[in-house]
């Protein structure tokens, strides 16, 4: 898709491509001033702010997931909920923390969202939340509720907190690929999906590009003590 829109933007307007590709950033994409580190630097991250309580995070989510069944070795999905103030979004993102620890994304997150925007069952709270999820038959409903209530899953959700605030995440969702490069949606989930394909793919040669030039440098080093050593 960004190939076909600068293509079709230089051909329309003459642009010089690196005019064409700064215009295409500002349609598609954001860059970070300052990148985000991710958890495996050496792979893909697309790292995702979301909110069970955010409509949009809602109609994204089935896109997300289908992409992420499809991710290559080297690509991993980072979920990070969001938590604005109060304990609905803290004991939301408890829930995500959960999800997160027990590896159940792709069975619980589609019905944790319908519990909420359709069924308007309040998962936030403690009490409902573990009466729901035992109750599930399409995950391990005793493992989440297990891990929702672990020592380990209240310092995890802060840790969330503490990620969207350092980064001012003020919007959901957001999607940042390779920690630095921020999907906009411009033309729907699902255009979106091809546009952080092809960032995800801009990421990898990036690392590719990275990785070889590091590997030229003991090389280089070798040859100059060398070198040295003859004279």
């Amino acid at each position: 898709m960004l190939k076909k829109i600068i293509t079709t933007m230089v051909t329309a307007m003459a642009f010089v491509t690196g005019i064409a590709q700064a215009a295409i950033v500002k349609i598609d994409y954001d860059v970070l001033d300052k990148p985000i580190p991710q958890l495996h630097k050496d792979k893909v991250e697309v790292l995702e702010f979301f909110s069970y309580s955010c409509i949009h995070c809602s109609h994204l989510e089935p896109f997300m997931l289908k992409e992420m069944k499809s991710f290559a070795p080297d690509t991993y999905l980072r979920p990070v909920h969001v938590v604005w103030d109060d304990d609905v979004y803290f004991n939301l993102a408890r829930v995500a923390a959960a999800v997160n620890s027990t590896g159940m994304k792709l069975q619980a997150d589609p019905l944790i969202f319908d519990a909420v925007f359709n069924k308007h069952i309040e998962l936030w709270q403690p009490d409902v939340f573990n009466k729901w999820a035992v109750k599930q038959t399409a995950f391990d409903g005793q493992k989440l509720v297990k891990a929702y209530n672990s020592l380990e899953n209240s310092a995890a959700a802060t840790s969330m907190r503490k990620m969207g605030e350092k980064y001012n995440i003020t919007s959901t969702p957001t999607v940042i690929v390779g920690g630095k490069y921020v999907l906009k949606f411009p033309q729907g989930f699902a255009a979106g999906m091809k546009t952080m394909n092809e960032l995800i793919e801009k990421v990898r040669n990036e690392n590719s590009a990275h990785a070889a030039s590091t590997r030229k440098l003991p090389k280089s080093i070798g040859a100059s003590l060398a070198a040295s050593a003859n004279r």
